[in-house]
């Protein structure tokens, strides 16, 4: 990059949980240790939620805002599909949009109980700037594919969009990643550098999501304990409850109200601070004899 290039701008989008900050920050650390000037910001509140998390990267010998324009971005990298395709609007005529085939569907959407429709955006035409990568499958020998990996696969597959050398990725991946997750993210980073993206006219495209009607047997309903004793009233299960299951009796303790509603998401156990609600599959019936 040469000292009167225009600053060159970077999508990171995923959902939480899946590494899209570290992802950021290791990017970022390459950069400035190339001597550029890196400005970068997030959007990231809802991520311990499951939600969206954007990071805006620009990086040059200059820069002065750090806001990624509409139709302005040169690499959009996205680790979760449907998020990859929200942030087309922000990729440039001439960009690139690299996005993950990993779909995270959020846990109100998946309740099939009651003869509801999972819609997802797989099967879509997608513009020829998108270019579908397999993380789990190029991750495959890296912790068993975990998503804790699988992002790092998309840093190998960036990387050999930008000028930066290998050794200068490495270095920023052992700073910033979890010191036991390391030699598994180094590993996946090697690949994804190693992946080769199909030709033009002749990317995958993305099978279909099957519909997802009534099942011809409703299952039974999970089963979900509350210890009374070890609740103390604080209602955010009954207010992350997706389907309204619970509500607040006369003590103010929790109660599993309409279980005929509930889904087994497992919200409410997992974000009861005091750990008084269980939630458990019902047994399945015997088979005859």
């Amino acid at each position: 990059m040469t000292a009167a290039a225009a600053p060159r701008s970077l999508i990171l989008a995923g959902v939480g949980g899946q590494g899209v900050l570290l992802a950021s920050n290791v990017v970022a650390q390459v950069c400035l240790d190339a001597g550029l000037d890196v400005k970068k910001s997030e959007v990231h509140g809802m991520s311990q939620r499951g939600g969206t998390v954007v990071s805006h990267i620009r990086f040059g010998p200059t820069v002065h805002s750090v806001t990624v324009e509409p139709h302005t971005a040169d690499w959009v990298v996205a680790f979760e599909w449907a998020e990859g395709l929200r942030c087309l609007g922000l990729l440039g005529p001439g960009g690139t949009a690299f996005i993950s085939r990993e779909r995270w569907v959020p846990p109100s959407a998946l309740d099939d109980r009651r003869g509801g429709h999972v819609a997802y955006p797989l099967d879509q035409v997608v513009p020829e700037q998108v270019v579908p990568v397999d993380t789990f499958t190029i991750a495959a020998e890296a912790a068993a594919a975990k998503a804790a990996v699988a992002q790092t696969v998309m840093l190998g597959v960036l990387s050999r969009q930008l000028e930066f050398p290998a050794d200068a990725w490495t270095a920023a991946i052992e700073r910033w990643a979890p010191a036991k997750s390391v030699p598994d993210n180094l590993l996946a980073f090697e690949r994804g550098r190693r992946w080769e993206a199909p030709r033009a006219g002749t990317l995958p495209r993305v099978a279909p999501a099957p519909a997802v009607g009534p099942p011809a047997e409703p299952p039974p309903a999970p089963v979900v304990t509350i210890e009374a004793a070890w609740c103390k009233g604080c209602e955010i299960c009954v207010a992350v409850c997706p389907e309204r299951c619970l509500v607040m009796d006369a003590h103010d303790i929790a109660v599993f109200a309409h279980p005929e509603r509930c889904t087994g998401c497992r919200l409410c156990s997992w974000l009861c601070p005091d750990l008084a609600i269980d939630v458990a599959a019902a047994a399945a019936a015997p088979v005859p004899a």
